[in-house]
């Protein structure tokens, strides 16, 4: 039978694609074509761009994918791409957070990671590799050999993080922690971060009592789980100054602030700036 993963065909970008609907566990060759909306899922995406270049609106800033580089992001950050120099096609896998936190990588290479860092490999000295094993990891898919892709895939991300800097691992891990349940607290903040929700209804969502759904969220990800609920109300903030002429007001009820003084404080918290001179620093970056 004919491997059609392992044709030509190029994927492409569905524009009328639900926000949050879940890839799985994927590699697939995407096509390099500008998306009309932002993306938002909730694993863990690795971009690797054999020839050429590929370019990013990831919530507010501009991201280059360099030719050669593995990059990786976690998908629940707003992401498209807009662009791309000399490529061809890329190779787009996904990995869900539930199968990625259990691998257990360091703790600061993955902190950083669900913090909204793009993570990226500092040169090009893998590159033959990684071309290899994106070839094969589109085999496995389609072989349905995703026990020896899951493995391989990991070990790939282990020496990304040696490469990223010197970590240890963390002993002091919750034992018997159902990922599962930290990957629903973050869907259902992401899900429902607009309207006005507490810790109770997360820990809820997850079926775990509040004080222990905290404390396993601020191991995970380390920030609370009202930080990040803050986090997402600013981010989706930071989104709207920069993309539409939306007023301040309606932003920040539209982002999930039941204030304008509430909003100012948390969006200078993080950013330093009012969200007028946000605007105004921020808007070129648009044009």
């Amino acid at each position: 039978m004919e491997n059609l993963l392992n044709s030509d065909i190029l994927v492409s970008y569905e524009n009328r694609r639900q926000v949050f609907k879940p890839y799985g566990l994927t590699c697939e060759r995407w096509k390099p074509c500008a998306m009309s909306k932002f993306d938002r899922h909730n694993e863990i995406e690795l971009n690797f761009v054999p020839k050429g270049s590929l370019s990013y609106f990831m919530q507010d800033r501009h991201i280059v994918v360099p030719c050669g580089r593995l990059s990786l992001f976690w998908g629940l950050t707003p992401h498209k791409v807009i662009g791309a120099e000399d490529a061809d096609f890329y190779y787009v896998s996904t990995i869900p957070l539930s199968m990625f936190l259990e691998w257990r990588l360091p703790d600061m290479f993955v902190q950083d990671l669900l913090a909204g860092k793009v993570l990226l490999e500092p040169d090009d000295l893998l590159s033959d590799y990684d071309s290899v094993l994106f070839g094969n990891w589109i085999s496995d898919m389609s072989e349905h050999r995703v026990d020896i892709m899951s493995v391989e895939m990991k070990g790939r991300l282990l020496r990304l993080a040696d490469r990223y800097s010197s970590f240890m691992y963390d002993e002091r891990r919750m034992p018997g922690m159902d990922y599962g349940k930290i990957e629903a607290m973050a869907m259902f903040i992401a899900c429902n971060f607009e309207r006005q929700i507490r810790v109770v209804d997360i820990a809820e969502a997850a079926g775990l009592n509040p004080d222990y759904a905290n404390a396993v969220f601020k191991k995970t990800f380390g920030r609370s789980l009202m930080e990040s609920v803050i986090l997402e109300r600013v981010t989706s903030a930071q989104r709207k100054l920069v993309t539409t002429d939306d007023a301040v007001l309606q932003i920040a009820n539209d982002s999930g602030f039941n204030s304008i003084s509430s909003f100012n404080v948390a969006f200078r918290k993080i950013n330093g700036c009012t969200p007028r001179e946000y605007r105004r620093q921020n808007m070129a970056k648009v044009k």
